[in-house]
């Protein structure tokens, strides 16, 4: 599992996941993603090439939005693989976390919800 973390704008961090979000790709990338939701205050999560997800790497999304949230920051999901897709909303991530088609659409929800 692989991850890149690209600031934007100020407060803004898009971080791209590659790989499966297993237990060993979520403990690979877990330092690097609770730093990159600590340090902004939207985080946008690429998952174009994710295409496995396990109840762990639902775990290290939510604990991120979660911290966000706190601070009055958000998370966007987005190019979810469909499969990906699919977990995400069977367990009602969707309900707590925008899923957006692309980048771009994430982007414009992100920039209309960060008030910056």
């Amino acid at each position: 599992m692989k991850i890149e973390s690209q600031p934007l704008r100020p407060g803004l961090v898009l971080v791209s996941l590659d790989g499966r979000l297993d237990i060993s790709g979520a403990a690979q990338v877990e330092p690097q993603f609770k730093a990159a939701c600590d340090e902004a205050n939207v985080v946008l999560v690429d998952l174009s090439r994710t295409p496995f997800m396990a109840s762990i790497g639902i775990r290290l999304l939510l604990t991120g939005a979660k911290g966000l949230r706190r601070k009055g920051g958000s998370m966007h999901l987005c190019a979810c693989d469909p499969q990906v897709e699919k977990v995400l909303v069977a367990t009602g991530v969707h309900q707590l976390v925008a899923i957006h088609a692309t980048r771009d659409e994430a982007l414009a929800a992100a920039g209309s919800s960060s008030g910056t």
